[in-house]
């Protein structure tokens, strides 16, 4: 609908947990205690899909929760004289660790195995709570941030995103 190239840095992630690699190693490292896949390793990430866009595509970034990468985005859409805005879907923590246990199932639950634990679903929980808080505030004294229930049906969250780049949209065409 909107010719969009997505950018997932949970991709990008779990493509690094399976790799054989000096990166791969230092993600499983990392995770591995409930961190985060660390901001150098994402920021590379972010610059080659921006360097690599089609001119025919938009970009559609899935992640990037740290404030050093959202500002990093910032600069280079700027310099670029490229606008965007910010989703940020909020869940309850309960809702998280169910769906975060979920994860273990399916196609992905050799990797998710290791890491998809309680304790480590608390340690992230907390680690979110702190840090996307502050690209949160970021985004918001931006005032490039649109805020959505992610605690509601699919196809009402996706009602919710679709208003948001329709008025989006809007505001863009009438500045």
């Amino acid at each position: 609908k909107y010719a969009l190239k997505f950018v997932e840095t949970g991709v990008y992630s779990r493509k690094l947990l399976k790799e054989k690699s000096k990166n791969g190693d230092w993600e499983r490292r990392t995770t591995g205690r409930g961190a985060p896949l660390p901001v150098v390793l994402i920021k590379k990430f972010l610059i080659r899909e921006i360097n690599n866009k089609p001119k025919d595509k938009n970009l559609l970034f899935l992640g990037g929760r740290l404030k050093p990468e959202a500002q990093l985005l910032k600069k280079i859409l700027d310099k670029r004289k490229e606008d965007f805005l910010a989703f940020y879907i909020t869940l309850p923590n309960k809702e998280v660790y169910k769906r975060s246990l979920l994860r273990k199932q399916g196609n992905m639950k050799e990797i998710y195995k290791v890491f998809d634990n309680k304790k480590l679903i608390t340690v992230r929980i907390k680690w979110h709570k702190n840090q996307v808080g502050k690209t949160v505030k970021y985004y918001k004294s931006l005032k490039k941030l649109v805020t959505i229930n992610g605690n509601q049906p699919i196809p009402k969250v996706t009602k919710d995103i679709l208003k948001a780049i329709g008025e989006y949209k809007k505001w863009i065409n009438e500045t």
